[in-house]
Protein backbone atom coordinates (compact mmCIF):
# COMPACT_ATOMS: atom_id res chain seq x y z
CA UNK A 1 0.00 0.00 0.00
CA UNK A 2 1.27 3.53 -0.87
CA UNK A 3 1.17 6.30 1.17
CA UNK A 4 -0.24 9.28 -0.96
CA UNK A 5 1.82 12.70 -1.07
CA UNK A 6 0.44 14.58 1.48
CA UNK A 7 1.22 11.86 4.33
CA UNK A 8 4.99 11.55 2.73
CA UNK A 9 5.30 15.11 3.53
CA UNK A 10 3.71 14.88 6.68
CA UNK A 11 6.31 12.80 7.68
CA UNK A 12 9.10 13.30 5.85
CA UNK A 13 8.02 17.13 8.08
CA UNK A 14 7.28 14.88 11.18
CA UNK A 15 10.73 13.14 10.97
CA UNK A 16 12.42 16.68 10.51
CA UNK A 17 10.95 18.35 13.49
CA UNK A 18 12.61 18.39 17.10
CA UNK A 19 9.75 16.10 18.44
CA UNK A 20 10.10 13.88 15.50
CA UNK A 21 13.78 13.56 16.08
CA UNK A 22 13.78 13.07 19.64
CA UNK A 23 11.05 9.70 18.91
CA UNK A 24 13.76 8.54 16.89
CA UNK A 25 16.39 8.75 19.32
CA UNK A 26 13.96 6.83 21.53
CA UNK A 27 12.30 3.85 19.43
CA UNK A 28 9.91 2.54 21.09
CA UNK A 29 6.65 1.48 20.15
CA UNK A 30 4.40 3.76 23.20
CA UNK A 31 0.82 2.45 21.97
CA UNK A 32 2.57 -0.91 22.34
CA UNK A 33 3.66 0.05 25.42
CA UNK A 34 0.24 1.60 26.56
CA UNK A 35 -1.45 -1.92 25.64
CA UNK A 36 0.69 -3.59 27.86
CA UNK A 37 0.34 -1.45 30.72
CA UNK A 38 -3.20 -0.25 30.73
CA UNK A 39 -5.17 -3.04 31.34
CA UNK A 40 -8.92 -2.13 32.74
CA UNK A 41 -8.77 -2.44 36.56
CA UNK A 42 -11.89 -4.07 38.11
CA UNK A 43 -14.45 -1.69 39.29
CA UNK A 44 -14.16 -2.35 43.23
CA UNK A 45 -10.83 -0.44 42.95
CA UNK A 46 -12.50 2.45 43.23
CA UNK A 47 -12.60 2.55 46.96
CA UNK A 48 -9.32 3.16 47.80
CA UNK A 49 -9.22 0.79 51.40
CA UNK A 50 -9.15 -1.63 48.08
CA UNK A 51 -5.84 -0.03 46.54
CA UNK A 52 -3.18 0.34 49.44
CA UNK A 53 -0.72 -1.54 47.23
CA UNK A 54 0.84 1.46 45.56
CA UNK A 55 0.43 3.88 49.04
CA UNK A 56 3.87 1.72 50.32
CA UNK A 57 5.59 1.68 47.27
CA UNK A 58 5.01 5.96 46.76
CA UNK A 59 6.62 6.32 50.85
CA UNK A 60 9.23 3.77 49.71
CA UNK A 61 10.28 6.26 46.93
CA UNK A 62 9.88 9.73 49.68
CA UNK A 63 12.32 6.90 52.02
CA UNK A 64 14.68 6.64 49.10
CA UNK A 65 14.74 10.04 47.84
CA UNK A 66 14.87 11.44 51.69
CA UNK A 67 17.83 8.53 52.61
CA UNK A 68 19.75 9.92 49.70
CA UNK A 69 20.03 13.36 51.25
CA UNK A 70 20.36 11.79 54.63
CA UNK A 71 23.64 9.90 53.42
CA UNK A 72 25.40 13.15 52.58
CA UNK A 73 25.71 13.84 56.23
CA UNK A 74 25.60 10.91 57.91
CA UNK A 75 28.95 9.22 58.91
CA UNK A 76 28.23 5.20 59.65
CA UNK A 77 31.04 4.79 62.44
CA UNK A 78 30.66 4.51 66.19
CA UNK A 79 33.04 7.56 66.89
CA UNK A 80 30.65 9.82 64.47
CA UNK A 81 27.72 8.63 64.04
CA UNK A 82 25.79 9.99 66.68
CA UNK A 83 27.24 13.46 66.32
CA UNK A 84 26.46 13.13 62.91
CA UNK A 85 22.44 12.44 63.25
CA UNK A 86 22.49 15.43 65.94
CA UNK A 87 24.50 18.03 63.05
CA UNK A 88 21.96 16.97 60.65
CA UNK A 89 19.12 17.37 63.47
CA UNK A 90 20.41 20.95 64.92
CA UNK A 91 22.91 22.61 62.45
CA UNK A 92 22.03 20.88 58.55
CA UNK A 93 19.45 23.73 56.83
CA UNK A 94 15.94 21.79 56.90
CA UNK A 95 18.37 18.70 57.90
CA UNK A 96 15.35 18.01 61.12
CA UNK A 97 12.71 18.32 58.65
CA UNK A 98 14.25 15.61 56.42
CA UNK A 99 15.07 13.54 58.89
CA UNK A 100 11.68 13.19 59.96
CA UNK A 101 10.19 12.85 56.73
CA UNK A 102 11.95 10.16 56.50
CA UNK A 103 11.12 8.29 60.07
CA UNK A 104 7.51 9.08 59.37
CA UNK A 105 7.61 7.37 55.99
CA UNK A 106 8.95 4.21 57.39
CA UNK A 107 6.47 4.54 60.30
CA UNK A 108 3.29 5.14 57.61
CA UNK A 109 5.17 2.48 54.81
CA UNK A 110 5.02 -0.24 57.90
CA UNK A 111 1.08 0.13 58.36
CA UNK A 112 -0.08 0.44 55.05
CA UNK A 113 1.93 -2.89 54.43
CA UNK A 114 0.01 -4.55 57.24
CA UNK A 115 -3.25 -2.73 56.03
CA UNK A 116 -2.63 -4.04 52.77
CA UNK A 117 -1.91 -7.46 53.92
CA UNK A 118 -5.27 -7.31 56.01
CA UNK A 119 -6.90 -6.17 52.83
CA UNK A 120 -5.81 -9.07 50.74
CA UNK A 121 -6.19 -11.26 53.91
CA UNK A 122 -9.67 -10.96 54.37
CA UNK A 123 -10.76 -10.37 50.54
CA UNK A 124 -9.15 -14.00 50.31
CA UNK A 125 -7.21 -12.41 47.39
CA UNK A 126 -4.39 -14.70 48.22
CA UNK A 127 -5.95 -18.04 47.14
CA UNK A 128 -5.77 -20.37 44.03
CA UNK A 129 -3.48 -19.06 41.51
CA UNK A 130 -2.30 -15.76 43.56
CA UNK A 131 -0.66 -17.97 46.15
CA UNK A 132 3.20 -16.89 44.98
CA UNK A 133 1.45 -13.70 45.45
CA UNK A 134 1.18 -14.11 48.79
CA UNK A 135 4.73 -15.14 49.48
CA UNK A 136 6.06 -12.15 47.90
CA UNK A 137 3.68 -10.03 49.70
CA UNK A 138 5.21 -11.71 53.23
CA UNK A 139 8.57 -10.78 51.97
CA UNK A 140 8.15 -7.36 51.18
CA UNK A 141 6.40 -7.37 55.01
CA UNK A 142 9.64 -8.60 56.62
CA UNK A 143 12.06 -6.54 54.24
CA UNK A 144 9.84 -3.27 55.49
CA UNK A 145 10.35 -4.31 59.41
CA UNK A 146 14.24 -4.93 58.55
CA UNK A 147 14.35 -1.92 56.86
CA UNK A 148 12.86 -0.04 60.06
CA UNK A 149 14.95 -2.15 63.02
CA UNK A 150 18.25 -1.05 60.86
CA UNK A 151 17.03 2.56 60.37
CA UNK A 152 16.77 3.07 63.78
CA UNK A 153 19.91 1.22 64.88
CA UNK A 154 22.20 3.92 62.54
CA UNK A 155 21.13 6.63 64.99
CA UNK A 156 23.13 4.69 67.76
CA UNK A 157 21.38 6.41 70.60
CA UNK A 158 20.71 3.98 73.53
CA UNK A 159 17.41 2.46 71.54
CA UNK A 160 19.87 1.82 69.04
CA UNK A 161 22.62 -0.21 70.62
CA UNK A 162 20.16 -1.92 73.37
CA UNK A 163 18.03 -2.76 70.34
CA UNK A 164 20.70 -4.69 68.62
CA UNK A 165 21.53 -5.86 71.77
CA UNK A 166 17.57 -7.89 72.36
CA UNK A 167 17.63 -8.77 68.43
CA UNK A 168 20.82 -10.32 68.45
CA UNK A 169 19.68 -12.38 71.81
CA UNK A 170 16.55 -13.60 70.43
CA UNK A 171 17.97 -14.34 66.84
CA UNK A 172 20.70 -16.69 68.64
CA UNK A 173 17.96 -18.52 70.46
CA UNK A 174 16.60 -19.67 66.67
CA UNK A 175 17.40 -23.43 66.15
CA UNK A 176 20.13 -24.72 63.47
CA UNK A 177 20.97 -20.97 61.93
CA UNK A 178 20.19 -18.61 64.99
CA UNK A 179 24.42 -18.75 65.82
CA UNK A 180 25.77 -17.79 63.07
CA UNK A 181 22.44 -15.30 62.05
CA UNK A 182 23.45 -13.29 65.04
CA UNK A 183 27.14 -13.47 64.45
CA UNK A 184 26.25 -11.80 61.06
CA UNK A 185 24.23 -9.25 62.19
CA UNK A 186 26.81 -8.37 65.31
CA UNK A 187 30.26 -8.76 62.72
CA UNK A 188 32.02 -10.87 65.20
CA UNK A 189 31.59 -12.23 68.19
CA UNK A 190 30.33 -9.12 70.46
CA UNK A 191 28.75 -6.18 68.95
CA UNK A 192 31.16 -3.27 67.97
CA UNK A 193 32.17 -1.60 64.94
CA UNK A 194 31.53 -3.77 62.36
CA UNK A 195 28.00 -4.04 63.90
CA UNK A 196 27.15 -0.68 62.50
CA UNK A 197 28.66 -1.07 59.32
CA UNK A 198 26.75 -4.09 58.51
CA UNK A 199 23.58 -2.33 59.50
CA UNK A 200 24.51 0.50 57.66
CA UNK A 201 24.91 -1.59 54.33
CA UNK A 202 22.34 -3.62 55.13
CA UNK A 203 19.74 -0.18 55.40
CA UNK A 204 21.36 1.98 52.50
CA UNK A 205 22.11 -1.08 49.99
CA UNK A 206 21.14 -4.93 50.26
CA UNK A 207 17.85 -3.65 51.49
CA UNK A 208 16.28 -1.24 49.12
CA UNK A 209 17.54 -3.11 46.16
CA UNK A 210 15.89 -6.27 47.78
CA UNK A 211 12.83 -4.18 48.06
CA UNK A 212 12.93 -3.09 44.60
CA UNK A 213 13.32 -6.24 43.26
CA UNK A 214 10.20 -7.35 45.29
CA UNK A 215 8.21 -4.92 44.29
CA UNK A 216 8.94 -5.69 40.72
CA UNK A 217 8.37 -9.19 41.21
CA UNK A 218 5.08 -8.49 43.12
CA UNK A 219 3.53 -6.00 40.64
CA UNK A 220 4.24 -8.56 37.23
CA UNK A 221 2.81 -11.26 39.07
CA UNK A 222 -0.32 -8.71 39.41
CA UNK A 223 -0.08 -8.07 35.78
CA UNK A 224 -0.27 -11.60 35.00
CA UNK A 225 -2.66 -12.75 37.37
CA UNK A 226 -5.07 -9.76 37.23
CA UNK A 227 -6.58 -7.79 40.14
CA UNK A 228 -8.81 -10.13 42.20
CA UNK A 229 -12.46 -9.08 41.09
CA UNK A 230 -15.07 -8.35 43.97
CA UNK A 231 -18.58 -7.89 43.78
CA UNK A 232 -19.75 -5.08 46.09
CA UNK A 233 -23.35 -3.85 46.63
CA UNK A 234 -24.20 -0.72 46.10
CA UNK A 235 -27.21 0.61 48.24
CA UNK A 236 -28.37 2.62 46.24
CA UNK A 237 -29.23 0.09 43.86
CA UNK A 238 -32.84 -1.09 43.71
CA UNK A 239 -33.36 -4.39 45.65
CA UNK A 240 -35.55 -7.64 44.33
CA UNK A 241 -38.80 -6.05 45.14
CA UNK A 242 -37.96 -2.96 42.86
CA UNK A 243 -37.63 -0.72 45.92
CA UNK A 244 -35.21 1.71 46.56
CA UNK A 245 -33.62 1.37 50.09
CA UNK A 246 -33.45 4.29 52.58
CA UNK A 247 -30.76 6.41 52.43
CA UNK A 248 -28.70 7.31 55.19
CA UNK A 249 -28.89 11.20 54.22
CA UNK A 250 -32.52 10.85 55.36
CA UNK A 251 -32.36 8.90 58.72
CA UNK A 252 -32.29 11.50 61.98
CA UNK A 253 -29.51 9.60 63.50
CA UNK A 254 -27.33 10.21 60.79
CA UNK A 255 -28.41 14.12 60.76
CA UNK A 256 -27.66 14.27 64.81
CA UNK A 257 -24.05 12.79 63.72
CA UNK A 258 -23.45 15.06 61.36
CA UNK A 259 -24.67 18.03 64.03
CA UNK A 260 -22.58 16.46 66.53
CA UNK A 261 -18.85 16.20 64.18
CA UNK A 262 -20.13 20.05 63.32
CA UNK A 263 -20.42 21.31 66.62
CA UNK A 264 -16.90 19.07 67.36
CA UNK A 265 -15.57 21.12 64.55
CA UNK A 266 -15.95 24.86 65.56
CA UNK A 267 -14.57 23.37 69.31
CA UNK A 268 -11.46 22.46 67.71
CA UNK A 269 -11.47 26.04 65.69
CA UNK A 270 -12.42 27.59 68.48
CA UNK A 271 -9.50 25.93 70.38
CA UNK A 272 -7.06 26.68 67.50
CA UNK A 273 -7.66 30.37 67.60
CA UNK A 274 -8.82 31.82 70.38
CA UNK A 275 -7.70 29.41 73.08
CA UNK A 276 -4.77 26.86 72.01
CA UNK A 277 -4.23 24.74 75.05
CA UNK A 278 -1.35 21.93 75.26
CA UNK A 279 -2.66 18.54 74.22
CA UNK A 280 -0.94 15.27 75.40
CA UNK A 281 -1.32 12.59 73.60
CA UNK A 282 -0.96 9.48 75.46
CA UNK A 283 2.43 10.55 77.10
CA UNK A 284 3.80 13.55 75.04
CA UNK A 285 2.70 16.89 75.39
CA UNK A 286 2.61 19.00 72.50
CA UNK A 287 3.98 22.53 72.66
CA UNK A 288 1.29 25.75 71.93
CA UNK A 289 1.93 25.84 68.69
CA UNK A 290 2.07 22.41 67.48
CA UNK A 291 -1.64 22.31 69.49
CA UNK A 292 -2.72 25.17 67.59
CA UNK A 293 -1.75 22.86 64.21
CA UNK A 294 -3.37 19.73 66.03
CA UNK A 295 -7.05 21.98 66.46
CA UNK A 296 -6.69 23.39 63.10
CA UNK A 297 -6.03 19.87 61.83
CA UNK A 298 -9.00 18.37 63.87
CA UNK A 299 -11.15 21.13 62.98
CA UNK A 300 -10.53 20.69 59.17
CA UNK A 301 -11.54 16.95 59.40
CA UNK A 302 -14.57 16.81 61.44
CA UNK A 303 -15.84 19.76 59.23
CA UNK A 304 -15.27 17.40 56.32
CA UNK A 305 -16.91 14.54 58.14
CA UNK A 306 -20.09 16.52 58.90
CA UNK A 307 -20.87 17.31 55.39
CA UNK A 308 -20.00 13.83 54.05
CA UNK A 309 -22.10 12.42 56.75
CA UNK A 310 -24.88 14.98 55.99
CA UNK A 311 -24.73 13.99 52.48
CA UNK A 312 -25.18 10.34 53.82
CA UNK A 313 -20.95 9.49 51.98
CA UNK A 314 -19.66 6.28 53.02
CA UNK A 315 -16.05 8.56 53.46
CA UNK A 316 -17.85 10.55 56.02
CA UNK A 317 -18.86 7.80 58.56
CA UNK A 318 -15.20 6.34 58.12
CA UNK A 319 -13.80 9.50 59.27
CA UNK A 320 -16.33 9.70 61.89
CA UNK A 321 -15.51 5.87 63.32
CA UNK A 322 -11.49 6.97 63.07
CA UNK A 323 -12.04 10.06 64.70
CA UNK A 324 -14.15 9.06 67.54
CA UNK A 325 -12.70 5.84 68.34
CA UNK A 326 -9.71 7.49 68.96
CA UNK A 327 -11.23 10.54 70.79
CA UNK A 328 -12.94 7.57 72.85
CA UNK A 329 -9.92 5.89 73.98
CA UNK A 330 -8.01 9.56 74.67
CA UNK A 331 -11.30 9.79 76.92
CA UNK A 332 -11.29 6.69 79.18
CA UNK A 333 -7.37 6.77 78.91
CA UNK A 334 -7.59 10.16 80.97
CA UNK A 335 -10.00 8.53 82.92
CA UNK A 336 -8.23 5.61 84.01
CA UNK A 337 -5.70 7.76 84.64
CA UNK A 338 -7.52 10.61 86.64
CA UNK A 339 -6.22 13.15 83.65
CA UNK A 340 -9.59 14.04 83.06
CA UNK A 341 -10.15 18.21 83.49
CA UNK A 342 -14.07 17.63 84.30
CA UNK A 343 -14.79 13.72 84.92
CA UNK A 344 -18.72 14.23 84.26
CA UNK A 345 -18.37 15.60 81.19
CA UNK A 346 -15.55 13.21 80.24
CA UNK A 347 -17.72 10.36 80.63
CA UNK A 348 -20.68 12.35 78.89
CA UNK A 349 -18.33 12.64 75.91
CA UNK A 350 -17.60 8.88 76.24
CA UNK A 351 -21.15 7.73 76.11
CA UNK A 352 -21.49 10.22 72.94
CA UNK A 353 -18.86 8.83 71.16
CA UNK A 354 -19.73 5.27 72.01
CA UNK A 355 -23.33 5.96 70.77
CA UNK A 356 -22.74 7.34 67.62
CA UNK A 357 -20.06 4.86 66.71
CA UNK A 358 -22.50 1.50 67.48
CA UNK A 359 -24.92 3.23 65.79
CA UNK A 360 -23.02 4.33 62.48
CA UNK A 361 -21.65 0.57 62.12
CA UNK A 362 -25.37 -0.47 62.72
CA UNK A 363 -26.41 1.39 59.67
CA UNK A 364 -23.45 1.79 57.29
CA UNK A 365 -25.53 -0.09 55.02
CA UNK A 366 -27.25 3.04 54.04
CA UNK A 367 -24.54 5.09 53.05
CA UNK A 368 -23.55 5.53 49.66
CA UNK A 369 -20.13 5.42 48.36
CA UNK A 370 -20.52 7.94 45.36
CA UNK A 371 -19.10 5.24 42.42
CA UNK A 372 -22.09 4.29 41.15
CA UNK A 373 -21.70 0.71 39.30
CA UNK A 374 -18.43 -1.57 39.53
CA UNK A 375 -17.57 -1.21 36.00
CA UNK A 376 -13.55 -1.54 34.82
CA UNK A 377 -12.01 1.16 34.26
CA UNK A 378 -8.88 2.58 32.82
CA UNK A 379 -5.15 2.63 34.37
CA UNK A 380 -4.20 4.89 33.09
CA UNK A 381 -5.11 8.17 33.60
CA UNK A 382 -8.34 7.19 35.22
CA UNK A 383 -6.21 4.94 38.11
CA UNK A 384 -3.16 6.87 37.95
CA UNK A 385 -4.87 10.13 38.77
CA UNK A 386 -6.05 8.43 42.22
CA UNK A 387 -2.81 7.09 43.28
CA UNK A 388 -1.33 10.60 42.28
CA UNK A 389 -4.56 12.51 44.86
CA UNK A 390 -3.67 9.86 47.38
CA UNK A 391 0.27 10.65 46.96
CA UNK A 392 -0.25 14.46 47.04
CA UNK A 393 -2.31 13.75 50.78
CA UNK A 394 0.36 11.02 52.21
CA UNK A 395 2.89 14.43 51.41
CA UNK A 396 0.15 16.67 53.23
CA UNK A 397 -0.03 14.09 56.26
CA UNK A 398 4.14 13.48 56.30
CA UNK A 399 4.78 17.14 56.39
CA UNK A 400 2.28 17.49 59.36
CA UNK A 401 3.49 15.07 61.27
CA UNK A 402 7.45 16.00 60.69
CA UNK A 403 6.09 19.80 61.78
CA UNK A 404 4.05 18.65 65.14
CA UNK A 405 5.73 15.31 65.92
CA UNK A 406 9.51 15.91 64.59
CA UNK A 407 12.05 13.29 64.85
CA UNK A 408 13.84 13.39 68.26
CA UNK A 409 17.41 12.34 69.53
CA UNK A 410 17.71 10.83 72.69
CA UNK A 411 20.80 9.63 74.67
CA UNK A 412 24.05 8.30 73.00
CA UNK A 413 24.26 4.56 73.18
CA UNK A 414 26.38 3.44 76.11
CA UNK A 415 27.47 -0.05 76.70
CA UNK A 416 28.12 0.73 80.07
CA UNK A 417 25.04 1.86 81.39
CA UNK A 418 22.10 -0.45 80.59
CA UNK A 419 18.51 1.75 80.28
CA UNK A 420 15.82 1.16 83.15
CA UNK A 421 13.02 1.69 80.74
CA UNK A 422 13.49 1.25 77.00
CA UNK A 423 11.20 0.14 74.41
CA UNK A 424 11.75 -0.82 70.77
CA UNK A 425 9.97 1.07 67.96
CA UNK A 426 5.76 0.37 67.99
CA UNK A 427 6.41 -2.01 65.47
CA UNK A 428 7.93 -4.40 67.46
CA UNK A 429 5.82 -4.12 70.39
CA UNK A 430 4.20 -7.13 69.55
CA UNK A 431 7.43 -9.19 70.05
CA UNK A 432 8.18 -7.27 73.24
CA UNK A 433 5.30 -7.74 75.28
CA UNK A 434 5.31 -11.66 74.06
CA UNK A 435 9.02 -11.98 75.12
CA UNK A 436 7.90 -9.99 78.54
CA UNK A 437 4.58 -12.75 78.82
CA UNK A 438 6.49 -15.80 77.80
CA UNK A 439 10.49 -15.67 78.11
CA UNK A 440 13.17 -15.78 75.80
CA UNK A 441 12.87 -19.08 73.97
CA UNK A 442 8.64 -19.90 74.07
CA UNK A 443 8.81 -15.93 72.09
CA UNK A 444 11.19 -17.04 69.46
CA UNK A 445 9.37 -20.48 69.01
CA UNK A 446 5.94 -18.45 69.33
CA UNK A 447 7.32 -16.16 66.91
CA UNK A 448 8.71 -18.80 64.23
CA UNK A 449 5.33 -20.47 64.39
CA UNK A 450 3.80 -17.34 63.60
CA UNK A 451 5.85 -16.23 60.58
CA UNK A 452 5.72 -20.00 59.27
CA UNK A 453 1.83 -19.79 59.77
CA UNK A 454 1.74 -16.38 57.94
CA UNK A 455 3.76 -17.23 55.12
CA UNK A 456 1.84 -20.70 54.48
CA UNK A 457 -1.68 -19.70 55.09
CA UNK A 458 -2.98 -19.91 51.59
CA UNK A 459 -2.82 -23.53 51.89
CA UNK A 460 -3.97 -23.67 55.50
CA UNK A 461 -6.60 -22.21 54.51
CA UNK A 462 -7.27 -24.45 51.52
CA UNK A 463 -7.54 -26.96 54.45
CA UNK A 464 -9.82 -25.20 56.42
CA UNK A 465 -12.36 -24.51 53.30
CA UNK A 466 -12.18 -28.39 52.64
CA UNK A 467 -12.77 -28.98 56.15
CA UNK A 468 -15.90 -26.73 56.44
CA UNK A 469 -16.86 -25.19 53.22
CA UNK A 470 -18.23 -21.87 53.28
CA UNK A 471 -17.85 -21.16 57.11
CA UNK A 472 -15.40 -18.53 56.71
CA UNK A 473 -13.54 -19.95 59.35
CA UNK A 474 -10.00 -17.83 58.16
CA UNK A 475 -11.93 -14.91 58.33
CA UNK A 476 -12.69 -15.90 62.68
CA UNK A 477 -8.93 -16.66 62.78
CA UNK A 478 -7.52 -13.19 60.90
CA UNK A 479 -9.94 -10.81 63.14
CA UNK A 480 -8.61 -13.03 66.49
CA UNK A 481 -4.96 -12.78 65.36
CA UNK A 482 -5.13 -8.71 64.27
CA UNK A 483 -6.81 -7.97 67.74
CA UNK A 484 -4.51 -10.10 69.55
CA UNK A 485 -1.34 -7.85 67.52
CA UNK A 486 -3.40 -4.77 68.61
CA UNK A 487 -4.34 -5.22 72.10
CA UNK A 488 -0.33 -6.61 72.60
CA UNK A 489 1.20 -3.22 70.61
CA UNK A 490 -1.74 -1.03 72.96
CA UNK A 491 -0.52 -2.58 75.90
CA UNK A 492 2.84 -2.22 75.31
CA UNK A 493 2.67 1.29 74.65
CA UNK A 494 0.63 2.67 77.79
CA UNK A 495 2.98 0.56 79.90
Amino acid sequence: MTMSPENQVANVSHARSARGRLWQMLPVDWGRVQEVTNEPVPGHIKRWWFALGGTPAYLFFIQLTTGILLSFYYVPSPDHAYESVAAITSRVSFGWFIRSVHKWAANLMIITVILHMCRVYFSCAFRHPRQANWLVGCCLLMTTLVMGFTGYSLVYEQLSYWGITVATELTATAPFIGDALATFMKGGEKIGPNTLTRMYNLHVGILPVTMVLLIGLHVAMLRIHGVSELSLDDPRRKGEAGESPRLASSMLGVRLIALIAAIAAAGALYMAVLNPAPVKVIAYALTIESSRIFWLVGASVLMTASVLLFLGHMYGLMIWLFVGILSLGKLLFDLATGEAANSALWIAGAVVLAITAVYGVIRHGHFIEGKGEDKPFNFFPDHIVTELMIGTLLLFLLTLLSLVFPAELHEKANPLVTPEHIKPEWYFFFQFRLLKLTGLNTAVFLTGGLVVLLVAWPWVDAILERIAPKKDLGVYVGIVAFLTFLVFTVWEAMV
